[in-house]
């Protein structure tokens, strides 16, 4: 193959042309440069080397490319012959990097930045000043392409979560408001048959439309890893117990057989997420296995792992769909009536919150109608005491307490009004901070439950007041809000309050809370 002739490249080279003869023949020389040949794929430049050479494209073309996570990057410059570009654009010690390679084969002259300067001060009547005056253009340029797509991605972030911050809140208010009225209802009974029926339809489906709001928002917190765990010592097999307690608590296992056999294994999780693991799966089973069918849990040991297996009679999922399985918005067997429901996130977040437990999770299954069988794999610890927390089967409603509510969601105050009422409790209301800390003053009330999102003042302002006001500290003080992430909780604490509650709120929790008065 014929020799590349770098010092004609060089003289046509559209920044280098000014450049004398004695300069070309310097550049090209292998004091000062490398020549290199990259095949399609290969990488000139790898993420987080640090360097200052210019790099001269014979032939072919290269790209600069920013990761973005998940193996994806984003394209930041396509480079083809004839073209320059310098490696500390991309590399001078930045805490994120672009990697260049090699779209198709090329052809590279590597001009080495030191190197550059070393002859620069040997010959200094030689025109090299203006090679390193380009390389800090090339610099400058760079950093600014860089600098604009990291900007646009963290706007686009915030954006994102500010986004689902409120659409959890403004879902969240209507299904809180449905949940405590639909509670009251069931709680005094009805001897009409069909009242019965239909109350028992809203229930189903408020339950199905929360959860459906909890994956999203989940989903959202996972894929931008803002979940923290809050690990503790515990027994899978009870873990695994209790979410099935729940989930035939909620009705939702009512035409299956669930069957649940193993033995004891330890392992070090965070109970409420691994219970919604094992939720995930069971939702996962019962709606793609027809009534009548099977899912059988299995819980035990294998080597150092601790291992859950959730087996079904159901529809199975094809060979093609297995691979995608666990991707966000895949859904193994959908169809236009959309009988199953849900939003294809269930088994992400399993595969998720697995992954952030140490862990890994698999499917199988031998094609269509002949089931599904997933696997959970965690790390295992010795078998020291596991403090169990049982589920009381009763709910303990503490003694008379005067409560008040801090709400402006019309619908909401009334239904969580009517809830306390229907435990005996004394309950006065207010549509704002301002008329609630009023009350407050006037009525000394025992408990204040406070909407954080509140018109005029905000809830967080409200405890603040409170907690200042005389005998304030004495007064248990939960936050009722649509607003539920870690930072929101944090704030609450600081703010004063005593316990918070995510709506829809659940009966259960609000009456463990009221009794922490006493």
């Amino acid at each position: 193959m014929k020799a590349f002739d770098w010092t004609e490249f060089v003289r046509h080279n559209s920044l280098l042309s000014t450049q004398d003869e004695n300069t070309l023949r310097w550049l090209v020389s292998q004091e000062v440069s490398t020549e290199h040949r990259y095949e399609a794929g290969a990488v000139i430049i790898r993420e987080g080397e640090i360097g200052d050479s210019i790099f001269l494209i014979g032939s072919g073309s290269a790209e600069a490319v920013l990761p973005a996570g998940n193996g994806q990057g984003i394209l930041l410059s396509v480079m083809r012959s004839g073209e320059t570009f310098g490696e500390m654009g991309f590399f001078e010690r930045r805490p994120r990097s672009a990697t260049v390679r090699a779209r198709e084969t090329c052809l590279v002259l590597e001009i080495k930045g030191q190197g550059l300067r070393n002859l620069a001060e040997a010959h200094p009547r030689v025109g090299f000043r203006i090679l390193l005056q380009v390389s800090e253009r090339l610099r400058n340029k760079n950093e600014q392409i860089l600098l604009l797509h990291l900007k646009s991605a963290e706007a686009a972030n915030r954006a994102k979560d500010e986004f689902v911050a409120m659409l959890g809140h403004e879902l969240r208010n209507p299904l809180g408001a449905m949940t405590a009225a639909i509670h009251v209802l069931n709680a005094r009974g009805d001897a009409d048959d069909t009242t019965a029926r239909l109350r028992g339809i809203i229930t189903r489906q408020t339950r199905h439309l929360s959860r459906l709001v909890e994956d999203l928002l989940d989903v959202s917190k996972l894929v931008s890893g803002k979940i923290a765990l809050h690990r503790q010592p515990e027994d899978l097999a009870e873990v695994v117990e209790r979410a099935l307690a729940s989930f035939r608590e909620a009705g939702r296992a009512t035409q299956h057989v669930i069957t649940v056999t193993g033995a004891p294994v330890r392992v070090h999780c965070d109970p409420t997420r691994l219970e919604q693991v094992v939720t995930n799966l069971l939702d996962n089973a019962v709606k793609y296995t027809p009534a009548g069918g099977r899912v059988e849990v299995t819980v035990g040991a294998d080597g150092q792992d601790a291992v859950l297996t959730v087996r079904d009679t159901g529809a199975g999922i094809h060979r093609d769909v297995l691979p995608l399985i666990f991707d966000l918005f895949v859904q193994a067997n959908q169809t236009l009536a959309r009988s199953g429901g849900g939003l294809g996130l269930g088994l992400t977040i399993v595969r998720r919150l697995v992954e952030l437990h140490g862990g890994t999770v698999s499917a199988s299954s031998p094609g269509p109608n002949r089931g599904t069988e997933f696997v959970v794999r965690l790390p295992g610890i010795s078998h020291a005491a596991v403090d169990a927390q049982p589920i009381a089967d009763g709910l303990r409603v503490s003694r008379a307490r005067h409560i008040l509510i801090i709400e402006d969601n019309a619908d909401f105050r009334e239904g969580l009004r009517l809830l306390l009422q229907s435990w005996g409790h004394r309950v006065e209301e207010a549509v704002s901070g301002p008329l609630g800390l009023d009350l407050v003053r006037l009525g000394r009330p025992e408990i204040v439950l406070v909407d954080l999102g509140l018109p005029d003042i905000d809830g967080y302002a409200v405890a603040r007041a409170v907690r200042a006001a005389p005998g304030g500290d004495a007064i248990l003080l939960v936050a009722v809000t649509g607003y539920g992430s870690v930072n929101d909780r944090r704030r609450a604490e600081e703010a004063g309050f005593d316990a918070h509650l995510t709506k829809p709120v659940s009966p259960r929790e609000l009456a463990e809370i009221l009794l922490l008065k006493g």
